[in-house]
This record gives C-alpha cells, sequence and structure tokens, in this order.
C-alpha cells in the first residue's frame, strides 16, 4: 500500500515539475520573441456586438498606433499621450487620455512582458490568452499564437458594456514606419 501510494505521489509531483518546467520555457520563449519587436502592420477584423468592421493599423513602440477603417471613414491615432478619433465623415476628432484606455496595455511592451509574467495564461487549441483588470477596471485579455508566439488580437469591454474583439491578419513585424502618421490632425483640416 505504501509503494503504491508513493508511486502515485511520485507520479503526480512529476507531472507537476514538467507542467511548471515547460510554463517556465514557453513564458521565457515569448518574452524573448516580444522583446524583439519594434513596429507591428497588419490587418484586422473588429467585432463589436454584431457590428463587424475591418481595417488595418500600424504600431510603433512604445504608444503609438494608427488603425484605419476605411469604410467608415475613421481613424484612431495615439501619439503616445492622447488617443483621437478621427471621424472624417462627420469631420469630428474625439480625444481620450490613453493611460485611461485599455489600449495603454497593448501599446507598451513593458506592459505586455509583465503580464505574461505575472499572470497565469489560459491555453485552448493554438491560442494563448492572457487576462488582467487594470487600476480602471478595464478588462483585457491578449491572444497569442501558441506555434508562431506572435500576437493575434485581444478582447476589451467598451464604454458601454460591449465585448469589443480586435483579431489580427497579416501580420508583419520590425517594417519601417514613418512617425508622422502617428501626428493627430486639426478639426479644420479635415
Amino acid at each position: 500500500m505504501i509503494k503504491k501510494f508513493n508511486f502515485i505521489y511520485l507520479i503526480f509531483f512529476s507531472y507537476l515539475f514538467l507542467t511548471i518546467n515547460a510554463q517556465a520555457n514557453f513564458q521565457e520563449k515569448l518574452i524573448n520573441k516580444y522583446q524583439t519587436i519594434n513596429t507591428l502592420h497588419f490587418d484586422f477584423i473588429q467585432k463589436i456586438g454584431e457590428d463587424v468592421e475591418f481595417g488595418n493599423c500600424y504600431i510603433k513602440y512604445p504608444l503609438l498606433m494608427r488603425c484605419e477603417y476605411p469604410k467608415k471613414k475613421k481613424i484612431i491615432i495615439t501619439n503616445g499621450k492622447k488617443l483621437a478619433i478621427v471621424k472624417k465623415r462627420y469631420k469630428k476628432i474625439y480625444y481620450y487620455p490613453l493611460n485611461k484606455t485599455p489600449l495603454f496595455y497593448i501599446l507598451n511592451k513593458k506592459n505586455i512582458i509583465n503580464i505574461i509574467l505575472n499572470y497565469q495564461p489560459s491555453i485552448r487549441q493554438n491560442i494563448i490568452e492572457y487576462e488582467l483588470i487594470d487600476d480602471s477596471y478595464n478588462k483585457i485579455t491578449i491572444f497569442f499564437n501558441k506555434d508562431s508566439l506572435e500576437l493575434s488580437g485581444w478582447k476589451t469591454i467598451d464604454s458601454y458594456s460591449n465585448e469589443v474583439s480586435f483579431l489580427l491578419r497579416n501580420l508583419e513585424i520590425n517594417i519601417s514606419i514613418n512617425n508622422e502618421i502617428f501626428n493627430i490632425p486639426k478639426e479644420k483640416d479635415l
């Protein structure tokens, strides 16, 4: 009976050790991969409720982003401090402090690396998910491809309590991006 108990005990702790070791190795690979990324360019599919939008984005770390929604004639630009939603059709610009939005975590490599280090991932099929709730109670889920370890998208809740999913396609890493595209225009220039 004691031998059987010891055997089960040994199997359990071997499994636990291998799982922890595999996770640490995976975590290290993901962090190493992400530390080498300076820019991203991709197409996206954004879903808010039943509304689906398509477009493309440029991200330059830290904190710079430009996403264009051609069908809606809308651009979202972050310049490191502000998030601006430019609605060309209506010649209006709406401003928000970037650090109060979920994008603040996504657009800063240090934040993403901290999430990878300090949060337990959920792994299902070929997606790795990290979920957190920030100081402003924004819920953010960040997705990585399990095989390539590349950013696959994110999910947040908007100010109207709608779930917003943002999925990346055709990802290009470390392409040259001119900083001028992150300049926020003035309404009079629309």
